[in-house]
């Protein structure tokens, strides 16, 4: 059911945060040979954290700049989700440290929604039906990742990882009006793709596809699993897929290239060249980047997730 008929409650605020320093996308150590070798490419720099710079100050600046957009002071928000990823704790996450950077107030409710690279568009999809409920009249979406900490440089996938943060704070507002939000789990998939601890003498979390199964979840659900989502969506609700600027994951040009054949957009944004894979980040730092600059009717916001998972938001400019 689409949320049009009722209260209409859209993106009001939008901001991002990038680290202060860039470095080139080319791999840091020799590559392990890999069938992986040839789906990662596309970026030409990333953003990368320096010593000292951590994911939680990213996405507080990120918070900040939504919010002076919106005009939203922080004392009217009932509503925190979101996730950090890696997060300085396995628990609690970050974003307990963003609401004290915040400075929000006690009444307002933090939701970690940790849903790997789609976590900004199912955090979105669920603040929105917790204000079509009537539960909450302003929410903040908060992500930031720091992977480029978290991946073996060995690893074609690896330098591409970059790190960054988004914000948006949804209220009611007919500026990006949330209109429905479609998913599809294949949790067959699980484990095909993990970040955990390693029994190779790392000291940290690190992020992992396995050679055959992660591949093979790359190659399918990942190319062919969003097209179909997102068609799903925009035929429920009668939009032409040529009336649509498409945002969403960005882990490689082989993805990228792939959804733009089989969806026909009118176009599909990315920052992956300038920025790279900036894992949970990416749909909104896009967003920021190009939000005054969309001229379609519609805007369709998608993310993946490695249990696995596909979602898609489909918000009217």
């Amino acid at each position: 059911m689409t949320g049009e008929s009722h209260t209409k409650i859209g993106i009001a605020g939008i901001g991002s945060a990038l680290p202060r320093a860039a470095e080139d996308a080319r791999p840091a150590a020799p590559l392990v040979p890999s069938a992986e070798s040839t789906l990662f490419t596309g970026g030409r720099t990333r953003a990368v954290l320096a010593p000292g710079e951590i994911a939680e100050d990213l996405a507080v600046a990120a918070c900040r700049r939504a919010l002076e957009e919106a005009g939203v002071p922080a004392a009217q928000v009932d509503l925190l989700t979101g996730y950090v990823t890696v997060s300085e704790f396995l628990t609690p996450n970050g974003l307990f440290r963003v609401h004290r950077d915040l400075e929000l107030g006690r009444p307002t409710m933090v939701v970690p929604v940790n849903a790997e690279f789609g976590t900004f568009v199912m955090a979105l999809a669920f603040a929105w039906e917790s204000m079509r409920a009537g539960r909450f009249a302003t929410a903040l979406v908060a992500v930031a990742a720091n992977w480029s900490r978290h991946v073996d440089p060995r690893n074609p996938h690896a330098a591409l990882i970059g790190d960054g943060a988004g914000a948006a704070v949804l209220r009611r507002s007919s500026r990006m009006v949330v209109v429905d939000w479609i998913c599809d789990t294949d949790s067959a998939e699980y484990g095909a793709m993990t970040m955990a601890g390693r029994p190779d003498g790392v000291d940290r979390p690190t992020y992992r596809i396995e050679p055959d199964s992660g591949v093979a979840a790359f190659r399918s659900t990942g190319m062919d699993g969003p097209p179909h989502l997102i068609h799903r969506l925009l035929h429920r609700n009668d939009v032409p897929p040529r009336e649509v600027t498409v945002i969403g994951h960005q882990a490689s040009d082989v993805l990228l290239g792939h959804w733009r054949k089989r969806l026909r957009p009118a176009r599909v944004l990315d920052t992956l060249s300038r920025h790279g894979n900036l894992v949970i980040a990416s749909p909104a730092v896009t967003l920021d980047a190009y939000a005054g600059r969309i001229d379609t009717p519609y805007l369709v916001l998608f993310g993946l997730g490695i249990g696995s998972y596909q979602i898609a938001t489909l918000i009217r400019m």
